[in-house]
């Protein structure tokens, strides 16, 4: 029996295949703070092209091979893995010409589904 079959009996298998995308190096992720939280979080296009580029890292989700990357997302994010962010600072500071690209701050988006257009995503578990 493989290691992650192995996790998966006492495991969800989302939060098994969250863990499994969480710890990938290909994956970009940065650190911020969250409510006073420091979270580590990536954009919807990564996560999507990672997922593209990646899937053999579906096996863990067995039964649910055919889901699309933006399903996956939205059940990660209905199983409270995952928290869509946004900038807090959201005008130019003083003395830049744009607004930065990866943000130092995050506050939780009020519409918590799955987009891969300027969005971005916080890992709420705490990683083992």
């Amino acid at each position: 029996m493989a290691r992650w079959q192995r996790q998966a009996a006492g495991k969800d298998a989302f939060q098994v295949f969250a863990g499994k995308v969480r710890d990938h190096k290909d994956l970009e992720c940065r650190w911020a703070v969250l409510q006073e939280t420091r979270v580590e979080y990536f954009r919807g296009e990564h996560f999507a092209s990672f997922l593209r580029n990646h899937p053999e890292l579906m096996e863990v989700l067995e039964s649910d091979r055919n889901l699309e990357v933006e399903d996956i997302a939205n059940v990660l994010l209905m199983k409270n893995l995952l928290v869509r962010c946004v900038h807090v600072v959201k005008i130019v500071q003083p003395g830049k010409r744009k607004l930065s690209s990866w943000p130092a701050h995050l506050e939780i988006f009020p519409d918590q589904v799955f987009s891969d257009n300027d969005a971005f995503f916080a890992w709420t578990f705490v990683k083992q």
